[in-house]
């Protein structure tokens, strides 16, 4: 793979996760954070590394454990950052890894995979912050972890005199027994 090849490859990477980024962050109540670029750039080059030299299947087993790691001990994501990470890490493994003669197939999974996102993305009904109002509940975690998510809804229904409503839990402290809710309506 000479440079200018590398060069195109990286360039279609840049602007896929850009479009895809930009587009995440539009209209979402909580935006992700820009640092996850980075995950595709270091898997593109990971995966490029991984093409110029002989890495037996332990480096692999390595490095899935170090994410597992990384996924179980650091900060929860939302739903809309994991999908953004794993389209991410796919579009970088794809524009690295999928062989220059079937360009054409490389381009369609690029455009493919951005349109189904953007679809996903449009389907998915989102209502501002800014527009809604909010309140702030407070439950003891026994009281509200006591029951199922499903009846974890039907509980604030109970409390607040909104027919519609979304909520969030926003912390848990176990020291003082309590989970503190936002309620959007």
């Amino acid at each position: 793979m000479d440079v200018i090849e590398l060069l195109c490859r990286f360039l279609l990477l840049t602007f896929s996760v850009l479009f895809l980024y930009f587009f995440s962050n539009r209209k979402n109540k909580e935006a992700i954070n820009p640092l996850i670029i980075v995950v595709g750039f270091c898997t593109f080059s990971l995966c490029y590394l991984f093409t110029k030299v002989e890495i037996g299947v332990g480096i692999g087993f390595g490095l899935f454990a170090i994410f597992s790691i990384l996924r179980f001990r650091g900060q929860t994501f939302s739903l809309n950052a994991i999908i953004f990470l794993f389209a991410t890490i796919t579009l970088s493994i794809l524009d690295i890894m999928y062989p220059l003669e079937k360009y054409g197939v490389l381009i369609f999974f690029q455009i493919s995979i951005i349109f189904f996102y953007t679809l996903g993305s449009l389907m998915l009904v989102h209502v501002s912050p800014d527009n809604r109002k909010s309140c702030k509940l407070i439950f003891t975690y026994d009281e509200f972890f006591s029951i199922d998510a499903s009846n974890q809804k039907t509980k604030i229904e109970e409390i607040v005199p909104f027919p519609v409503f979304d909520f969030e839990i926003l912390t848990i402290n176990r020291a003082s027994n309590q989970v503190e809710i936002l309620i959007f309506y």
